[in-house]
């Protein structure tokens, strides 16, 4: 049997609770008693009939899941505003590619897969990591190297010939040449330490832009994440509404075929069954393409399934937003983007000074010593020489006729440069401006969660309102179709709060350089 058939089979209802009080539905084996907790959530409390086989909801600690029933959810405690938890992306800067947890991570419990999960999967199969670390690391080689070229060079050097001589006779020739040589640059004007710091300033600005890949990597997963949410919360609240049209529908060709209904009501309620129909097949296709995206994410097949663990607790959690003030400032000194752009103005600030050097020469020092030995035969004498050699060298080098190779190099660093400072201020403006979004984004974030939770009480009870007055004769099928919908769409309106308020959470410590506060 299919999820999505599954699913149908088993969600309980409120419209079904709803018409068994108002007895227009009979022959069901078990009834519903529903309790709203503070995160008003549904706990299913089942009761068997007389005669029949109790069967409890199986616990699962799931809330949002795309095969799951309602009867199976646990449900979600609300979390108190004084409550400390460790922020669901804490663990991030440990999941670094093909190193340390990553080398043993596993496939994730794809039927409860939760979001700080997600998360490590994500991280510890990322391209975008993999590059920033192969760039780090090729960073870091420069500066290998730049430290090298400060240091004296040594090196050895081996030879042989030999010879045969067949028109003057028989003669042969041999010899063997060995020398070691030392090779060292006293004074360059700074060349060398111009680039060294310009060699340590690019690793550090492939170390700052790794931090921010990471940063953008936990943004990108949270959003993947929560349109996954959203698009399993619109899914469920779409087949309770089915299910609800379902059985009004139901109920009104009752009344009509008992002649105490009308058939603008039956035609309604089927228009309305229609409808809900076909709300819930695009609810199940965004639902399966949300679905598809978070598996590749995770480096899964794109048929995999995925049931989404309770993620509720995450939004949760209370907490006034920071102050923006302070937040600035601390983002103007560690943000990953500001910190990479100014390492690469440091970077070509170096770079100038080296050019400005290399004009100037330098002066080197180099010193060898070597041994050479001969042997030779012309049939009646053999001859042998050893040779000894040493050499010592200083050499002044100076450059002469290159004024404009040199100011037309300088000229280009102090124009990269300059637009360097310009790319600094766009990117201090961005980062201010996703700051202050992000800031606003909690606050509304916080009244939305608030609204939507009182919106969802008042569409309970509006439903409630509307049942029992069409029971009663003097209400309308339209209002109480009208109450349906609008009861479907508190329970999405709800969910996409939560889940904007878990993103604006994130956001803000991501938009400020970190993660989580």
């Amino acid at each position: 049997m299919s999820q999505m058939h599954l699913r149908a089979v088993l969600r309980p209802t409120l419209a079904g609770l709803a018409l068994l009080h108002m007895g227009w539905a009979h022959g069901l084996e078990t009834g519903l008693h529903l309790q709203l907790s503070r995160s008003l959530t549904l706990v299913p409390m089942w009761h068997a009939r007389a005669g029949a086989e109790a069967t409890p909801p199986r616990a699962a600690p799931v809330v949002l899941a795309s095969s799951a029933s309602l009867a199976s959810r646990t449900p979600v405690q609300p979390v108190s505003a004084t409550t400390t938890m460790v922020h669901w992306a804490s663990q991030a800067p440990q999941w670094i590619p093909g190193q340390g947890p990553c080398a043993q991570v596993a496939s994730p419990a794809w039927d409860q897969l939760s979001l700080s999960e997600a998360l490590a999967v994500s991280l510890c199969k990322s391209p975008s990591l993999r590059q920033a670390l192969a760039s780090v690391a090729e960073q870091s080689a420069g500066v290998t190297l730049a430290e090298t070229a400060k240091r004296p060079s040594w090196s050895a050097s081996v030879g042989g010939s030999a010879a045969r001589n067949f028109i003057d006779g028989a003669t042969n020739t041999r010899s063997v040449d060995a020398s070691l040589n030392l090779g060292w640059v006293l004074f360059d004007f700074g060349r060398s330490d111009a680039d060294l710091k310009q060699a340590r300033q690019t690793l550090a600005a492939a170390l700052a832009t790794q931090s921010n890949t990471l940063l953008d990597s936990v943004r990108d997963l949270l959003q993947l994440y929560g349109e996954a949410v959203v698009a399993d919360a619109a899914m469920s609240a779409a087949i309770e509404a089915e299910a609800t049209a379902t059985l009004t529908a139901a109920a009104a060709q009752a009344r009509y075929d008992a002649e105490v209904g009308t058939q603008i009501d039956r035609l309604q309620a089927q228009t309305a069954l229609a409808q809900a129909t076909l709300a819930k097949v695009r609810a199940e296709s965004d639902w399966e393409n949300a679905r598809g995206k978070l598996a590749l994410a995770l480096g899964a097949d794109i048929a995999q399934p995925i049931r989404l663990a309770n993620w509720e607790p995450w939004s949760r959690t209370q907490s006034a937003p920071p102050d923006l003030t302070a937040l600035r400032e601390e983002a103007r000194l560690q943000h990953p983007r500001l910190r990479a752009t100014r390492a690469e103005i440091e970077a070509l600030d170096a770079q100038l000074a080296s050019v400005k050097a290399s004009g100037r020469g330098n002066l080197a020092f180099s010193a060898n010593a070597g041994h050479s030995s001969n042997w030779g035969n012309n049939g009646t004498t053999t001859t042998v020489s050893n040779v000894p050699s040493t050499g010592v060298s200083l050499t002044a080098t100076f450059p002469l006729f290159n004024e404009r190779e040199s100011s037309a190099q300088q000229a280009r660093v102090v124009a990269q440069s300059t637009a360097k400072q310009a790319e600094l201020e766009t990117v201090q403006r961005d980062v201010d401006t996703l700051l202050w979004q992000a800031h606003r984004a909690v606050i509304t974030s916080g009244k939305s969660v608030e609204a939507s939770e009182r919106l969802l009480i008042a569409a309970k009870s509006t439903l409630e309102v509307a049942q029992g007055r069409y029971k009663a004769g003097v209400g309308s099928m339209v209002d109480l179709l009208t109450a349906q919908s609008a009861l479907a769409d508190a329970r999405r309106q709800q969910v996409a709060a939560l889940v904007d308020k878990l993103t604006a959470q994130t956001q803000l410590s991501l938009a400020a350089g970190r993660i989580g506060f």
